[in-house]
């Protein structure tokens, strides 16, 4: 029987689903640590009815789901269309969770990956505790920018110091709000995507704050053409600015490098030093921005003590290169292998047992 229920978990391991998601993606696909996620579903829904041009709606904001329904609707087209699975033949699901998700929420979860989705297993990683295990680390400081919240947490032995977890309002979309707002009107009038594109081709990173206030290099003016031949002008001064309001210096509010601060001084003193030695930066967007990660190490030395330099926990050379970018994800299909051969994760008879209250055995 013991042999018997190893290789179930080992086959469980190798089919889950690893599910991680922000307010702009839900990043899916089979626990395969050395590939980049299968599926980049965004996260909008459109009304039924709208038509292509329609309004849509998120149904997570800042990282949190306002709409379950619709968040069920995307997630059905990802395990069924996209991942292949098969009404009554469902396998199991590692899903990242973000920082500050109540007992509430992770019940409601549970219920609908057992309800809905009829999986065979399931197990819920911390976000920041997965994004530090894709790059070999289990203590370290996790510094994932987002769509519109970045969240900072220590993480001590693979276990998430939550009093010291930080979260403050900047992100990607911030970086792209404060780059449309010193750009011409018609700027105003391009598609989200098309916003997207200019920015990740203006946009540039200061070395440090330092260099950005004295302006002794300014940048030249940018202009970029979309697709179907349209040419966006970016004034130079924009394309730093954008970057430094949306997350270094935002107006009346912390930015992440205050908040990363904030968050190693609320560790116990004996573990500062430790999280300090792996500071991990991810995110889809700032994964692969040059010159995101040196920065905020350099603002961070600024802020921190002395005795505590800070170093980048650098992706190892076995790794994919877009590491940074889908860290939870690649941490979260390194992590499935371990907990569903190790029978770690809730199954589907302890749900039928015990209800959504199971989600308990998923924290701790």
């Amino acid at each position: 029987k013991g042999a018997r229920e190893a290789a179930m978990a080992t086959t469980i391991g190798d089919n889950a689903v690893v599910i991680d998601y922000d307010d702009d993606f839900i990043r899916a696909g089979y626990a395969v640590p050395e590939r980049e996620p299968g599926v980049l579903q965004p996260a909008l829904v459109r009304p039924a009815g709208s038509g292509a041009g329609g309004e849509t709606s998120r149904p997570i904001r800042d990282r949190r789901v306002e709409d379950w329904d619709q968040l069920e609707a995307l997630l059905a087209d990802v395990f069924y269309r996209q991942c292949a699975w098969v009404k009554g033949d469902e396998g199991a699901c590692l899903i990242t969770e973000p920082m500050f998700t109540s007992k509430a929420d992770r019940e409601r979860l549970t219920q609908m990956m057992f309800e809905s989705f009829n999986v065979s297993g399931l197990y819920v990683a911390e976000q920041p505790v997965a994004a530090l295990y894709a790059v070999g680390k289990v203590t370290g400081v996790s510094v994932d920018v987002g769509y519109s919240v970045t969240d900072v947490a220590p993480v001590v032995e693979g276990s998430l110091v939550s009093p010291a977890a930080q979260r403050c309002e900047a992100g990607h979309s911030l970086i792209t709000a404060e780059l449309l707002a010193r750009c011409g009107e018609e700027h105003r009038r391009l598609r989200e995507h098309e916003r997207d594109a200019v920015r990740d081709a203006t946009a540039a990173v200061a070395p440090s704050r330092a260099d950005d206030a004295s302006g002794d290099a300014p940048l030249k003016d940018e202009t970029y053409t979309l697709p179907d031949g349209r040419k966006v002008s970016v004034p130079g001064a924009a394309r730093r600015e954008c970057v430094e309001r949306g997350l270094f210096r935002p107006i009346g509010r912390a930015g992440l490098v205050d908040a990363a601060a904030a968050s190693i001084a609320a560790c116990p003193a004996e573990q500062r030093r430790a999280v300090v030695d792996a500071v991990g930066v991810c995110g889809a967007w700032a994964g692969r921005t040059e010159g995101l990660d040196a920065r905020i190490l350099a603002d961070l030395e600024q802020q921190l003590p002395p005795s505590m330099k800070p170093f980048l926990a650098s992706t190892p050379e076995y790794m994919p290169p877009g590491t940074a970018r889908w860290a939870p994800w690649i941490g979260g299909a390194i992590l499935s292998k371990v907990v569903f051969t190790h029978n770690q994760h809730v199954t589907k008879v302890e749900y039928q047992e015990t209800g959504p209250s199971v989600a308990a055995k998923l924290k701790g």
